[in-house]
């Protein structure tokens, strides 16, 4: 029984321990006009809202992909200071694999800092949704 009480009180210490470890974050800023998901799927922020991820080892590699509503294209990652893949038009791949070894970023990594990703959506005028155009059909319109 003392065995039993041991192992529960280890692992009850070790998922305490790992849920304050720390670790740096990725916030995922998603203005109106689409979303951003990871290309396996696993995280998916919609139109409006802010996500946060905690990136705590080196195993952490996720492409984040920005998809705009219909009548929105997307033009680039933001740049600004803090955010990751500013100014690009392709997805934005984040590892941390390379990490390893390099004092720097593994500080970074075990910092409690945050980091942003943020797509840019642009309302396309003039060029209504191709599901909304209809062909009036022959005859004189209502």
């Amino acid at each position: 029984m003392q065995h039993v009480r041991s192992f529960r009180l280890a692992g009850l210490l070790t998922a305490a321990v790992l849920l304050v470890l720390p670790g740096c974050k990725l916030e995922i800023r998603v203005p109106e006009g689409g979303k951003v998901v990871s290309s396996d799927g696993a995280y998916v922020c919609e139109s409006g809202q802010t996500c946060l991820i905690d990136v705590v080892d080196l195993f952490f590699d996720e492409t984040f992909i920005a998809q705009p509503a219909p009548g929105y294209y997307f033009s680039r990652w933001n740049k600004r200071e803090r955010y990751l893949c500013g100014g690009e038009t392709t997805p934005c791949r984040l590892f941390t694999a390379d990490f390893e070894g390099n004092p720097a970023l593994q500080s970074l990594l075990e910092s409690d800092e945050t980091f942003v990703i943020e797509p840019r959506f642009v309302f396309q005028i003039g060029c209504p949704d191709p599901e909304l155009i209809t062909s009036p059909g022959p005859g004189p319109l209502p």
